[in-house]
């Protein structure tokens, strides 16, 4: 039972790290924010589930429904900021097309006269 725990304690320390790590990069999108602040709250549910509760096996079993629920938490609005992400990107685009401002990538650039 030891080694289910200490797996359990491992996967909450996961999620919270990985909850950090999307926050990180978010860059102020507020729906991957709000996925990683349940990741995070989650682990850390999780974390105490393991030691609150007296019984073992109902201390894995929360642990695992809250790590399990904050993980797809998490997932969902991370893909939900990075949908968001791309469609004002394409739309920032279009608008810069319509006005004639060139959009250049960023890269070398020609020397004058080339």
């Amino acid at each position: 039972m030891d080694a289910w725990i200490w797996g359990a304690v491992v996967l909450a320390l996961v999620l919270v790290t990985a909850g950090g790590i999307a926050w990180w990069l978010a860059r102020g999108c507020v729906l991957t924010r709000v996925g990683a602040t349940g990741a995070i709250f989650g682990g850390v549910l999780s974390l105490i589930a393991l030691v609150v509760l007296l019984d073992p096996e109902a201390g894995l079993r929360a642990a695992a429904v809250i790590t399990i629920g904050s993980g797809v938490w998490l997932l969902a609005w991370a893909l939900a900021g990075g949908i968001r992400g791309q469609r004002l990107l394409r739309a920032e685009e279009r608008a810069d097309a319509a006005s004639g401002v060139a959009v250049t990538v960023a890269g070398p650039t020609p020397a004058p006269g080339r």
